[in-house]
Parts: structure tokens; sequence; C-alpha cells
């Protein structure tokens, strides 16, 4: 059945709806971004004189000016002093040439000791030319605007990422969307069960997402039933590195990156085994049978988990760590415990803020989480119910996160984007972070990168779930700020990090229903709920909302093993 929209629905609304009902998002007008930096010139100049003169009614300066024309043949006006020894002067050139040129004339002249062309700056605020990239600005932009934007546009005058720097997606593959595909380098299929894959075969080099939707009179070995395919790494990967500054869909955080796809999850999930083949690939360690990564990545970014860390994922996290991967994982959506593989050491743990900096309803939190970015949602003191019915009482209403999808409910169709809830959308935010301070600082260490990304994080606002109460510590060390981040790591030493892979845990850790079991593609691990689930994540985060206050640090680690 079609969406129909009243003309009485607020624009806001009207949006919000769009975007969940996976509507493209296009035609919003936005101001284009410059590609290379041009000069504006005002027809003025600076200049410094050798005898340190700044006086402008002086005889003698008339004399020295009327020289100085004699000399270069320009027209030459004295406009006012400036500080640290230096005047404006107004010229006019009769040759036309250049400013930089005429600069050079007055520089050649031996009563001037510099002289350079006055001209315009501009802010420091890179707006990509993508017509979604002001649906993107609430979470995306300037803090003073909105308490959760991680600060992207003042980060990308700093750094927009280097093509030589990888990041792959452990996920369920891709596609090739128009706003996507340019940024792909080769990946890998890891899943092994056919029943899984839904391509009809096991392990090889092709890891396109066929789909991974559950039919009807299906059950899932967690219990669930019938889905829609969730085209989840395509949309984890978008928020990654969709093609930026192309006057299409929408900005990816990293501009330059190359995106990896690695496909471990399909119909009702991701097993362990697999999984964890898949994150050691990715990071260019061998794995049997299976051809070395040609493009091994530095940032591994994994959206999905359950369960607690067992023996065999931190030893993947270790030798990862020790190769100078930085991983990066989404906490969870169940409203409790940190998941595996986000509890394991050595990993950036990401939760997930709304669009006002609260920590969002859904997002699992604990000791283990990092640092908070943005994933959609409505943050936990917004959260009310009336009548039975959730809602979201922040004024701007519930939060998304924009991605890049498709519109087959089994395979593939029609390409889109749409928008997305879930700590599996905050993860990618910070890998695409974290990819551009590799690019001002390929040194750095999965321990610096970790000790940056704190350091630099904003605090959550006051008087919010994370800052009050028994909380206080549970939500990583603040919202995460992308111009901060790549304001410190070039300055950071892999000199000043002496942190040594952790070992391993002894004992199996898992998930409730087995260790290495299925997990589910209709909830928590790493968290992401699909555009059509909003009211369900609603009813989530209310649930949790209460059970976050008395139950959940008992249950820690006992959580089912799911996957968005």
């Amino acid at each position: 059945m079609p969406l129909t929209l009243s003309k009485a629905c607020p624009r806001s609304l009207q949006l919000a709806l769009m975007i969940v009902a996976g509507v493209a998002l296009s035609g919003i007008a936005f101001p284009v971004a410059a590609g290379a930096s041009v000069a504006t010139y005002t027809g003025n100049y600076i200049v410094r004189w050798r005898d340190g003169s700044t006086t402008i009614d002086a005889a003698g300066d008339t004399a020295r000016i009327r020289r100085v024309e004699s000399s270069t043949g320009l027209g030459i006006a004295l406009k006012r002093p400036m500080s640290g020894t230096m005047q404006l002067l107004a010229i006019q050139d009769g040759r036309g040439e250049g400013p930089e040129a005429v600069a050079k004339r007055l520089r050649n002249d031996p009563r001037v000791a510099d002289a350079v062309p006055d001209r315009w700056l501009r802010l420091h605020d890179t707006v990509p030319n993508d017509p979604d990239f002001s649906y993107q600005l609430p979470y995306m932009g300037a803090p003073a605007n909105s308490a959760g934007g991680v600060n992207l546009p003042r980060a990308w005058d700093r750094s927009r990422g280097a093509s030589s720097v990888v990041v792959a997606v452990v996920d369920t593959g891709y596609l090739p969307h128009p706003d996507l595909a340019g940024r792909l380098v080769a990946g890998y299929d890891f899943i092994t069960p056919t029943d899984v894959s839904q391509d009809g075969d096991g392990r090889d080099a092709d890891p396109t997402d066929p789909g991974d939707y559950v039919p009807s009179g299906t059950t899932c070995p967690d219990g669930s039933g019938a889905s829609n395919s969730t085209w989840h790494g395509t949309r984890v990967a978008s928020v990654i590195g969709a093609i930026t500054n192309n006057g299409q869909g929408i900005a990816g955080v990293d501009w330059n990156a190359r995106i990896q796809p690695v496909r471990v999850s399909g119909r009702c999930g991701a097993l362990l085994s697999d999984t964890i083949d898949g994150m050691r690939w990715a990071g260019g360690l061998s794995v049997p049978n299976v051809p070395p990564n040609p493009t091994p990545a530095r940032v591994v970014n994994i959206s999905l988990g359950g369960g607690t860390c067992s023996s065999f994922e931190q030893q993947a996290i270790n030798d990862l760590n020790a190769a100078g991967v930085i991983v990066v994982a989404a906490a969870g959506n169940s409203s409790g415990a940190v998941e595996s593989p986000a509890d394991c050491t050595g990993v950036i743990a990401v939760t997930a803020h709304a669009n006002d900096g609260e920590n969002a309803s859904y997002a699992n939190v604990g000791p283990e989480v990092a640092i908070s970015a943005p994933g959609g949602g409505c943050g936990n003191s917004r959260l009310s119910v009336s009548g039975g019915v959730a809602t979201c009482a922040s004024p701007a209403g519930m939060s998304y996160i924009a991605t890049l999808s498709n519109s087959g409910a089994a395979g593939p169709t029609t390409y889109s984007v749409v928008g997305s809830q879930g700590t599996s959308f905050a993860a990618p935010i910070v890998s695409g972070v974290v990819s551009m301070m590799l690019a001002q600082n390929p040194a750095l260490t999965p321990a610096l990168v970790t000790t940056v990304l704190k350091a630099t994080a904003r605090p959550h606002p006051a008087n919010t779930y994370c800052t009050t109460g028994d909380h206080v510590g549970d939500c990583g060390a603040g919202l995460l700020d992308a111009d901060a981040a790549l304001a410190a790591a070039p300055k950071a030493s892999p000199a000043t990090s002496t942190t040594q892979p952790p070992a391993p845990p002894t004992g199996g850790g898992g998930s409730s229903n087995g260790g290495g079991g299925t997990s589910s593609s209709n909830g928590g691990g790493g968290g992401a709920f699909a555009p059509w689930s909003a009211a369900a994540l609603l009813m989530i985060g209310l649930a949790g909302f209460a059970r976050r206050r008395c139950v959940w640090r008992a249950g820690r680690g006992v959580t089912q093993g799911r996957l968005q």
C-alpha cells in the first residue's frame, strides 16, 4: 500500500515518514561545495617596509610611494596601517597582471621587505553537494546546531581521508549501489552453510548480498520467523563511504577510503566461526583455504554480535591489534549489557545517541563502551508512553541515520535511501573518523586511536541518562567529535602508548543459544533495526528504560546472540 502524506502533516513529520518508508530523499536544495580552493582577491596588498615604517601621512611616506611607483609601474595609495609593522596598500596595475605577479613586482623593490595580496577568507565548514546532506546535518554537523552532531564539516577541512586506507565491513555483503560502488575493493564471502548464504554456494570471492530475507513458515535457530531482507551491509558501508560531493544521494563520513565488503551474515544471521574467519581475513591474517587478502584493512567495522566475548574472539582481536588493525564494533540494541565482540578487550565499542545528544533508549551501555556516536532513535528521558503508545518527546522528534539501501523485500530491486536506527550505524561513523585519522597519521596504533577518541570526546549532556545516578561511566568517554579527533591525530605518537594486547580469556564465552550459534536478523547484536521498525524500536527502548534501572547489570553476559 503506498504511503500517503496529508498536506496538513508537518514537514518534519512528512520527512520522517518518507525515510521510514524508504522513499528516496532528493531534490532538497543545499549550498554546493567548491572543489579546489580558489583565492578571491580584494585588489589591495599587505606590505612590510624594510625600514619598519607604519606611518601613512608623513612626507617621507609619500616620497617612498612615488619611488616605488616609478620602480614597479604600479599606482599605489596608502589605505591604513596594520599590526606587526605592516601597511595595507591599494594598487592599480596598468599591465593587467594577476595579484601574485603584482605582489612579486612589489617584493622586487629594495624598499619592500615583503608583500602579499589581500584576499577573502572563508569559514572552514566544508559542505558537500549531495542532495540528502541537508537531512544528515543534524547528526553530521556542528554541535552548536544539534547537541549530538559530530562536527564533520569542520573535520573535512582537516582531512577527507585517503584511498590508501581500507575499511572492512564485516556484515551481510554489499550491493553495487551507484552512490557506493566506486568506493569498493575486492572482498570475500565467508558464509559456509548454503541455507544461510542463499547464493547457491559456500565460501567464495563474491561478497554480493543476495538478500537475507526469511520466508514465511521458516523458523530460525533463535526462534524468530519471517522477515524482509535488511541490505544491512550496504547500509553500514554507506555510512562510512557513500560517494561524497557527487551531487547525488548521501554523504559518507570518509570521502576517499576504500570499503571492503566481508560477507559473514545471511538468512537467520551469522555463525561465530564464519565471523571470526572474516574478521581475521579482513585485517590481513591468514585463513585456511582462503586466498590472502590483497588489500588488508586498517579498520574493521563489525555491526553485529551477541553473547559475551569468547577466548577465540579475544584472540582474533589481539592478533588484529598486534597487526595494527583498529576494530570498531557496535554495542548492541537490547537496552542491556554490551554484546560481543564489542565487549572484547582491544575493541572500540560504540553506543548510540539521538540527535539531541542523549543516549538512545535502545542502545546497550556498560564499562566496555569507549564512545558514543549518532545512531538515531530517541533519548532515554524523551521516551514516553500514553495509552499504550510509545512516543519520542524530543522537540525534533525521532532521529534517523540516512543510509543507502534497496527496496527489495527478498532479492534486490530498486536502489533507495532510507532512514536507519541502531548502534550498527553509530559504529561506522566512528570507523569513518578513524580512517580519516589514519590518513593523517598512518603510524597510529589501535591503543592511540582509542586514546585520541576518548580524549577529544565532548561530555554527555547534563541531566541525561549517561550523567545521572549509577549510569555515569557506562556510556563511554562522551560524544564523538570528528574535528577534535582529527586535530589531535597528527600529534599523537606511538611512543606514548605502552598498551600490550591482553591475554585471551579462558573459557568459551558465547551466547545463550550456544557458542557460535546463528543469530537473528531481527534485533540486537551489534545493533540495527530495519527502517520500517521505528515503532518496535520505541517499544524496546521503553522496556529497556525501566529494565536498565533494575535488571540488566544482574544479567550481564547472558543475552541471546543476535544479528541485526
